[in-house]
């Protein structure tokens, strides 16, 4: 079956499998590992502020900066809030920031259908799914399938950004340091006792955390939720995975405004990623901010 956009088996589909294996299964495996630790290590202020500050940090990394910057062009940075951006989201344990970008790309040209890399109603190969199979599927599932992105279709202009490529080419580097900062933050407060428990808490349980926060936009957001915009494809607006995620729940707003660096278009709907664009405009760090149009919102 052949579709443009989409490669299927070979080296690629290989390494796709082995890094998602390692992204996943290292904060599990800590996450895991701190009830154990908890029973017999300290645990406090230090451990619970790690976790707080880190959890905003990866999170805002990846709606603000790899979403709605680097995927979408939502707006513009200069170049430090861009480093700064990237490497937040490097830190997240997403894997390359070119693949991210580029797999993303394709979920909005083929929503919910074959082509589509995490829909619960379609797979890969673009077979029908429903129930806990689809939900899965989407969830993370799809990570390990033989489905790739073709970048040369949906990340030629990505070569051109060399913040993009390096962060790409040292994402094992931000991984490590996803967990080497929260354990040298503990350190630092409170010795080796609270090193460990910031590197399971605050380290792997909130990489762990983020993951099922994330994929939820690709799961629970496209199963259950509500439509604002009646769309193709079936995405919907789920507010408690808008408020894990930081506004990403709003997920039909944004399949309808994809370019919007606002996915909250209304009251009542969580967006402190929108928050956060509207404040770096008002001091001048972004701009090119783009809208929805008022005459689409209603």
């Amino acid at each position: 079956m052949a579709l443009r956009g989409v490669l299927y088996g070979g080296r690629e589909a290989f390494t796709k499998r082995l890094d998602n294996a390692i992204l996943i299964c290292l904060p599990a495996i800590g996450t895991l590992a701190f009830p154990i630790w908890l029973t017999q290590g300290a645990f406090g202020w230090i451990e619970i502020s790690a976790f707080m500050i880190g959890y905003a940090v990866i999170g805002l990394g990846i709606t603000v900066g790899l979403h709605r910057h680097f995927t979408h062009r939502s707006f513009e940075a200069n170049r430090i809030l861009r480093f700064c951006l990237a490497a937040a989201a490097a830190m997240a344990c997403q894997g390359s920031l070119p693949r991210w970008i580029a797999d993303h790309r394709r979920h909005h040209a083929l929503s919910d259908v074959t082509g589509d890399p995490h829909s619960p109603w379609v797979d890969g190969r673009g077979r029908s799914l429903s129930g806990l199979g689809g939900f899965f599927h989407a969830h993370f599932g799809w990570m390990f399938d033989d489905a790739t992105t073709d970048m040369s279709v949906f990340g030629a202009d990505l070569k051109d950004d060399r913040l993009v490529m390096f962060f790409g080419s040292t994402h094992w580097l931000w991984f490590g340091l996803n967990f080497a900062v929260p354990w040298l933050y503990g350190f630092l407060l409170g010795g080796a006792s609270h090193a460990m428990g910031c590197l399971l808490f605050a380290g792997c349980f909130r990489t762990f955390l983020f993951h099922h926060a994330t994929w939820s936009v690709n799961s629970v957001c496209h199963l259950t939720g509500k439509v604002r915009f009646r769309q193709k494809n079936r995405s919907r607006n789920n507010y408690l995975v808008a408020i894990l995620t930081f506004g990403e729940g709003c997920h039909n707003n944004h399949h309808r405004f994809p370019r919007s660096a606002f996915h909250g278009l209304g009251p009542g709907e969580p967006d402190m990623s929108g928050a956060l664009v509207r404040l770096l405009e008002r001091l001048g760090l972004v701009s090119e901010v783009i809208r929805p149009s008022t005459h689409g919102v209603r």
